[in-house]
């Protein structure tokens, strides 16, 4: 399933492509894509995976990339 997110606070999109990075390479994503202009993060995980819980994942990879660096679930 995709998810889509906002992503808050990157300061250039260099620093978008390295955390795109991290995110890929989690065990949880199956795919990542940062979207550097319009604040957008899209991932794909599987059907079963909570919400919440990859939210929370990403958060922490984010925070620990960079302090300010906001992820948030998008309608």
């Amino acid at each position: 399933m995709k998810l889509r997110l906002s992503i808050k606070n990157i300061d250039c999109p260099h620093c978008a492509l390295e955390l795109e990075t991290k995110f890929k390479n989690l065990e949880e994503i199956n795919e990542a894509s940062i979207n550097f202009p319009m604040s957008l993060l899209i991932v794909d995980v599987s059907e079963d995976a909570d919400e919440d819980e990859i939210e929370a994942l990403l958060q922490k990879v984010a925070t620990s990339f960079e302090d300010g660096i906001t992820v948030e679930l998008s309608d």
